[in-house]
């Protein structure tokens, strides 16, 4: 068990694998000052704040904020996260120097008022990424920045169902027609009495706009964007000079104009049905993401009268409320897919009761166009001629003459996906990495300096059932209160044994139930058999695996470890390639505790402990010889039983971990070395596991004890051989089980039942 996480990976000796980065940033967003700074994200990761439509109090996340969630982009794993002070600084005109730029640039600064600026007061920002990622902030202005009050406070911010909507476009108007700084500088006697009507009918009507101006955008531009936003027309009063705001509502008929009263009419037509749109398209400004949402609305009468769909789209990037996208999807559609009519008439002015104005509304009826009577709404007003009394009038049929049409507004969109939480693995192993998999990654310098004191760690983890875990990181220290950040790793894949599994070098196939990845598991990999302790008891080579049918086929007992019979239940779990190695060098007889902690892209969960929470004690695996191989106990493989009346024969093959490194060894392969140095020890036990027989420093590959020496020991036998080289033992030790009896009923009655 070794290697970085993930296939291929290296161990060995400290290496740098990423740099954390800090940095002292000052940031200017925009004009100063604001209400309020709600919300701070990097990356599209919320750094504080929230995008609730609460409504806020001033100054609210103004100020020194602290901020600590190292594991924002993953950690340090992937892509650190962010830990340190920030400073918001709203611009307004008390606001003083700034403490930290001034450590740094001096006390010659300027207070940076009339803007407004985030300083990062050298923040932890980034793991193995040096750029900073996208920075933005969620703003609220409305009566922050007004040249002397605030026009109207009461009604400046747009509340519906206790939640902000945005600002008043009444109040965007003014500021944009009056500010002397950004704006068009008019004083605020120019502002008619309509403003003030509109301002009430807007809030009443929930109607909020959030929309960013940048100087590159004409203002006169603007102003057309909010009036189309709300389907208003602004113009001048020519009787007073000062500018009023129409909304195009549902509004009173002021009074018929006929042949009585209109003296001509110029123009007089009607769109045809091929040029209008049975759909309507509105893209508006999801509040949460801060991106595009849109919804459509359809006229199905006109579709089929006009035998297919018409598509027209209207983006309204100040909206951000579905029910309010919703309305104007509806206002569009009736606007745009009915053939109003478009009329210019000649009139006296002496007709009126009152001066028209634009978009008054007025009914006209022309019997010789076959006009019984049409509601227009008044577009343009001009002199048909220099000094002449009559007025030129252009019209358009009110749309809001056609009738009511209610609309639902859509259901609101499903709120995003929850993040994904840390969920602890399945199954964390603890295992000391075998001289095979040192060889195959350290340097041929870094192997020729291991010796037999030196003790390498290594762990395994898979994850549990839940979605969006991405990797883990293996923690060891010596208590489980001092436990230190070694390296991460990818999870392994994982089953479990669904039937027992005997001890026996033959390849086994065995039921297996899948647990987690069991797309990362390949024929040709090694794995581990763990018992329910959490113990790895055996490592095997996967001869075959069929996922759909739940089976695989094991090679047994590879590099230093022995067949041995496993319970149904046991885990599987694979080991090439992911394993994590800790770098540090142990010493055999250390206790080391162990621990994964499982990541996901946005948190790091509760640390696991590997073997049931208890230290793992270090024994120097690497260094210890491997077992023999090829067990044959008088010829065969695994006898049952055996006559008191024969030798006793055992024969092994030989091992050598120095030489073991070109490709896995299996059990029934024959003699490899042995290494220098290297005996073996045997002996045999009885039922009650006692010695009844010894041999040790043995350099042959068999034992024989003749049936005359060995008479008297009969009965269930355990035979053990191991190997020893320079006073290590072999990490594992090989064991059969044979009877050794009389013929009959005898000895074990049941397994010797009719004698052989």
């Amino acid at each position: 068990m070794g290697g970085g996480g993930g296939k291929g990976g290296g161990g060995g000796g400290e290496q740098t694998v990423g740099y954390k980065y800090k940095m002292g940033l000052h940031m200017v967003f925009c004009q100063g000052p604001v209400d309020a700074v709600q919300q701070l994200t990097m990356g599209d990761r919320t750094v504080w704040g929230d995008a609730s439509r609460a409504v806020l109090p001033a100054n609210y996340g103004l100020g020194r904020q602290s901020v600590n969630l190292p594991d924002l982009f993953g950690g340090e794993a992937r892509e650190g996260g962010i830990v340190g002070d920030f400073d918001v600084l709203g611009g307004d005109a008390a606001q003083g120097r700034n403490d930290y730029l001034q450590s740094l640039l001096g006390a010659a600064i300027p207070a940076f008022r009339g803007v407004v600026s985030v300083i990062a007061r050298r923040i932890y920002f980034a793991a193995n990424n040096p750029y900073i990622k996208p920075i933005a902030l969620r703003l609220r202005r409305y009566g922050a920045g007004w040249t002397g009050t605030v026009w109207i406070p009461g009604s400046v911010q747009v509340v519906k169902g206790g939640n902000a909507v945005g600002m008043n476009p009444a109040h965007i108007l003014v500021q944009c027609l009056t500010d002397p700084g950004w704006g068009m500088g008019y004083p605020l006697s120019s502002i008619g009495a309509s403003f003030a009507d509109a301002a009430g009918s807007l809030a009443f009507e929930g109607f909020g706009l959030n929309l960013l101006w940048t100087r590159q955008q004409p203002i006169e531009t603007f102003i057309g964007t909010v009036l189309d936003h709300i389907g208003a027309i602004l113009y001048t009063n020519l009787e007073t000079g000062q500018f009023e705001v129409k909304l195009l509502r549902q509004d009173m008929v002021l009074q018929t104009l006929d042949e009585a009263s209109i003296v001509s009419v110029e123009q007089f037509d009607r769109a045809q049905w091929g040029e209008l749109a049975n759909e309507v398209t509105v893209v508006y400004t999801d509040w949460d993401s801060g991106g595009s949402a849109s919804l459509t609305v359809s006229n199905t009468a006109s579709i089929n009268l006009q035998g297919g769909v018409i598509n027209a789209r209207r983006d309204y990037p100040g909206v951000s409320d579905p029910d309010l996208a919703a309305r104007l999807a509806l206002r569009d559609l009736r606007a745009l897919g009915y053939p109003l009519a478009r009329i210019t008439f000649n009139v006296p002015e002496s007709v009126f009761y009152q001066t028209p104005r634009p978009g008054d509304v007025y009914k006209v009826v022309w019997p010789r166009l076959s006009i019984a009577s049409i509601t227009v709404r008044v577009v343009s007003i001009a002199r048909a001629e220099a000094g002449s009394a009559l007025l030129r009038i252009e019209a358009l049929e009110d749309v809001f003459s056609l009738g009511e049409t209610a609309l639902a507004s859509p259901p609101p969109p499903p709120p995003p996906p929850p993040l994904p939480q840390a969920v602890a693995p399945a199954l964390v192993v603890a295992a000391e990495v075998p001289y095979y998999e040192l060889a195959r990654t350290l340097t041929r310098a870094d192997l020729a300096y291991l010796d037999d004191t030196d003790a390498y760690l290594g762990a395994l983890a898979s994850a549990g059932p839940a979605s969006g875990q991405l990797n883990w990181r293996v923690y060891t220290g010596a208590s489980s209160s001092a436990l230190s950040d070694v390296s991460a790793g990818e999870y392994a894949p994982l089953l479990t044994l669904s039937a027992a599994l005997p001890a026996t070098e033959a390849d086994a196939t065995v039921a297996v139930a899948l647990l987690s990845h069991p797309e990362r598991l390949d024929v040709g990999d090694t794995a581990y058999l763990v018992d329910v302790s959490g113990t790895p008891r055996e490592l095997v080579g996967i001869v075959a695996f069929d996922a759909a049918g739940g089976t695989a086929t094991l090679s047994r007992g590879l590099l230093d470890t022995v067949p041995v019979a496993h319970a149904a239940g046991a885990w599987l779990i694979g080991n090439t390639g992911w394993g994590v190695a800790d770098s540090a060098e142990h010493a055999p007889g250390e206790t080391v505790f162990v621990a994964a902690q499982p990541r996901t892209s946005s948190s790091a969960g509760a640390l696991a402990y590997a073997s049931n929470a208890n230290p793992m004690t270090l024994v120097g695996r690497q260094a210890m010889p491997y077992p023999p191989g090829r067990v044959r106990i008088n010829g065969l493989t695994d006898p049952a039983q055996i006559s008191p009346a024969d030798d006793l024969v055992i024969a092994w093959a030989h091992r050598d971990r120095l030489q073991q490194t070109a490709y896995l060894v299996r059990q029934d392969e024959t003699d490899i070395g042995p290494e220098p140095g290297m005996t073996y020890t045997l002996r045999i036990l009885d039922a009650s596991n006692t010695v009844l027989h010894t041999a040790s420093s043995l350099t042959g590959n068999s034992y024989t004890l003749s049936a005359a020496t060995a008479s008297e020991i009969t009965g269930l036998l355990t035979i053990e051989i191991f190997s020893v080289r320079a006073g290590w033992a072999s990490y594992t030790t090989q064991r059969r089980t044979v009877l050794r009896s009389v013929t009959g009923y005898g000895f074990v009655y049941g397994q010797s039942y009719g004698g052989i």
